[in-house]
């Protein structure tokens, strides 16, 4: 039977999540003399994403890229972390910080399939088209 990146990723978590600090090395250890014995050491990375995944989504932190146009100071960025764990009733907010002098002004929040555009280019953009109907 195969075992898929997703059963891989699931099972590391368990035994992880499980696993008192000093016993998480010894488990991790085991966990690639495991996918080492079944030749399956050329999807390690896949399942590092994917076991981060499973990691955030059961510990309710949310990734994401907040995009501006220019470097945000500690207390807006604070802010919106605030903003984001009370949109997603989540625990916690990790966005990573990305400049982009395209979007002139405002932010673009993008965490997983949902784009929070606030964006100066995305007001104009939509301005023009309504002045051009």
């Amino acid at each position: 039977m195969k075992i898929s990146i997703k059963q891989y990723a699931q099972s590391l978590y368990e035994v992880v999540s499980e696993s008192e600090d000093s016993n998480v090395q010894v488990a991790i250890k085991n966990f690639i003399s495991i996918l080492k014995e079944h030749r399956q050491i050329n999807k390690a990375d896949k399942i590092i994403v994917e076991f981060k995944k499973i990691w955030n989504q059961e510990r309710g932190i949310v990734e994401g890229e907040l995009v501006s146009a220019r470097e945000l100071g500690s207390n807006v960025t604070e802010l919106l972390n605030s903003q984001i764990i009370k949109l997603l009733n989540a625990e916690e907010a990790q966005l990573k910080n990305k400049v982009d002098k395209d979007i002139l002004g405002g932010f673009v929040i993008k965490l997983g399939d949902t784009v929070i555009d606030g964006s100066i280019k995305n007001q104009l953009n939509k301005l023009k088209s309504k002045l051009s109907n």
